[in-house]
């Protein structure tokens, strides 16, 4: 059974090195770092699996003063545009988020416990080059998940 999107996620980041990026990247942006910003980045940092923007909306409505659905979904578009959130789609087709740190990442999910580990490296440029002049086509960009078990459930699956 493949499991959902907001299982177990392996942490690629440190919390404390992302919040301080987030706000440095904001701050030199002319962003501003207001209240309700911050608990939507806060909020972000402490899950441990990919969320959906509705789910995070309803855990912080669960809190007092919980910003607006609005300031939700802009703060997690400004952050995804800007390379501090990258968007996982599962392998039964459902999407989250998990936060990393701008750059040319890849991501891979475990279609077991849903675990998401991001890495780095791209060897795809000659298979790019040799699509695009075989069809004419112009690549501006592509997505990487590659899917299969991790280390821990191959383990589990093999000492059961």
């Amino acid at each position: 059974m493949a499991a959902s999107i907001s299982s177990s996620l392996q942490p690629p980041i440190d919390t404390q090195a992302w919040l301080s990026g987030v706000r440095a990247a904001w701050q030199r942006s002319g962003l501003r770092i207001t209240g309700p910003r911050l608990r939507v980045i806060e909020t972000i940092v402490s899950y441990r699996s990919p969320f959906s923007a509705e789910q995070l909306y309803a855990d912080l409505c669960t809190h007092n003063e919980a910003p607006g659905r609005a300031t939700v979904y802009r703060t997690i578009e400004q952050l995804h545009a800007s390379g501090w959130l990258a968007r996982i789609h599962g392998s039964v087709g459902e999407e989250g988020y998990v936060p990393c740190h701008p750059g040319h990442l890849h991501h891979l999910v475990c279609t077991q416990c849903g675990a998401v580990i991001s890495f780095e490296g791209c060897d795809l440029e000659q298979m790019l080059a040799r699509v695009a002049k075989e069809t004419g086509f112009s690549v501006e960009g592509h997505l990487l998940q590659l899917f299969g078990r991790c280390a821990q459930c191959q383990a589990k699956a093999s000492s059961s």
